[in-house]
């Protein structure tokens, strides 16, 4: 009788462990890297690439085995934000802080378009992520097939002030 007692309690007792958050605990999600020939596997789960219709049909990253890059990889994009990105003065003096979340098209031909923010922080950092990834160069396309096709991304732009 007293194991039959025990297996609901240490599941609830783990399943709370794993909500508890500490306070000044602060989770950050960046962007998974992605995939290389090292972390594939032949089993691996990966939904199969819906067909490509015709030239104006856009995929989403996920999930996608040749992903569109940065020229020089997802670490030099990140370089190219900071390097450009001007904190906006009145978020500044509010010290406000956290991702502007933004998706955008990277086209067959590398440019990237329609840029939108997803989920907004304030204060005139949307206004500011939209600019800069404006400025950005041309991406290398995603594959398909072995043809380079529109590609929607996703990624959270981080802004933080120095201390």
């Amino acid at each position: 009788m007293k194991k039959l007692f025990l297996v609901p309690f240490i599941a609830v007792s783990i399943l709370m462990a794993c909500q508890n958050n500490p306070s000044g605990t602060t989770v950050v999600m960046q962007p998974p890297p992605p995939p290389t020939e090292d972390t594939l596997v032949s089993d691996t789960n990966v939904a199969p690439t819906a067909p490509i219709e015709n030239d104006k049909d856009v995929i989403d990253f996920v999930g996608m085995q040749n992903q569109p890059t940065y020229p020089g990889g997802i670490a030099e994009f990140y370089k190219f934000l900071g390097k450009n990105i001007k904190y906006p003065t009145q978020a500044a003096e509010a010290n406000l802080q956290g991702n502007v979340f933004v998706s955008f098209i990277v086209s067959k031909d590398g440019n990237i378009t329609d840029i939108k923010v997803d989920r907004k922080l304030g204060m005139g950092t949307d206004e500011e992520a939209l600019r800069v990834l404006k400025l950005s160069k041309k991406w290398n396309p995603g594959i398909v097939d072995g043809k380079p096709v529109n590609v929607k991304y996703k990624m959270p732009i981080r802004f933080t002030l120095a201390k």
